[in-house]
């Protein structure tokens, strides 16, 4: 080693012991959290990840196959259905964005009865997923539920519509049923911050004669780029990995149509006992959020770090 790179690993060395003085106590504080994400989350992942390499039959023991459960998964035409499926479904985070950006918007100009609307909006977020996975499939069920018996008495539609044996008709209802229930979420986090908006800022849009478009455009929609960042970032995350109301509306079908990755995951597990299978889609499954989170992050990142 040179003395130039001794030099140089001796001043890192010093500034790494600096820190470390300076802030044990923070560091302290961090090691619970640290040894739990160690010991709960990234163990059980490194795990899953080499058990994807694996043929393991449930309650049986693994045997190393190398890259055959992804060579299996890539040359079966049903996967490629359930990854257009998942690719469709994670649709649903901008729908929820959709509806919650309006609400927010909406309850803002609201003088009286805020509070009331507000907590009627949250409702549906409340109510635990399977719960509201019920009510609709009851809902929309083609013969007994009430609501396409009430639109063919009405005249609206001439027939019932058999969603459950179409793929599209299907994960449209998916769609809609995900979103109703999860989008209260991002009017959340969209309300707190539209909240924080100064008022200023509108007296002077005003005031140079900006409409309510361009108020939205040069004000609003600046001022709530980081919350729709981060609440886009954590519902595409959550989304992706639901599975109780596709299971209960659907059950994946018809055939591997509404077969989400996360629900390709569960059916390899549970319905075949195929668990290398299943880790394998399950690596897929995070390779695939990653990759949809990390453009959010990095332009999160980009508006943090503001105009340079």
């Amino acid at each position: 080693m040179s003395t130039q790179n001794r030099f140089d690993l001796e001043d890192w060395a010093s500034s790494y012991r600096d820190t470390l003085s300076e802030n044990w106590f923070a560091y302290l504080l961090i090691l619970p959290v640290l040894a739990f994400l160690v010991l709960l989350m990234w163990l059980p992942f490194a795990q899953g990840f080499y058990m994807s390499f694996n043929d393991w039959p449930f309650g049986g023991d693994p045997t190393w196959v190398g890259l055959e459960n992804y060579l299996f998964l890539f040359g079966w035409e049903p996967f490629f259905t359930s990854l257009r499926a998942t690719l469709v479904f994670s649709l649903t985070t901008v729908l929820q964005l959709g509806v919650a950006l309006v609400a927010a918007l909406a309850v803002r100009e609201i003088r009286r009865g805020k509070s009331f609307i507000t907590g009627v909006f949250l409702i549906s977020y409340t109510v635990p997923p399977l719960v509201t996975g019920t009510i609709w499939a009851y809902l929309l069920q083609p013969d007994l539920g009430p609501l396409f018996g009430y639109l063919s008495q009405w005249g609206l539609l001439e027939e019932t519509i058999y969603w459950g044996s179409d793929g599209a008709a299907s994960l449209g209802v998916i769609l809609f049923v995900t979103t109703w229930t999860f989008w209260p979420f991002m009017f959340l986090i969209i309300s707190a911050s539209l909240e924080s908006i100064p008022e200023e800022l509108y007296e002077s849009a005003r005031m140079y004669g900006a409409g309510r478009v361009q108020t939205f455009l040069r004000v609003t929609l600046p001022q709530l780029k980081s919350a729709i960042l981060v609440a886009l970032s954590i519902r595409i995350i959550w989304n992706m990995t639901k599975i109780s109301q596709v299971l209960q509306l659907t059950n994946g079908g018809p055939g591997y149509d509404t077969s989400i990755l996360a629900v390709l995951l569960y059916r390899f597990a549970y319905g075949q006992g195929r668990m290398g299978v299943a880790y394998a889609v399950g690596v897929i499954l995070l390779i695939m959020t990653i990759g949809f989170v990390f453009v959010f992050i990095r332009e999160f990142e980009r508006t943090s770090e503001g105009p340079q």
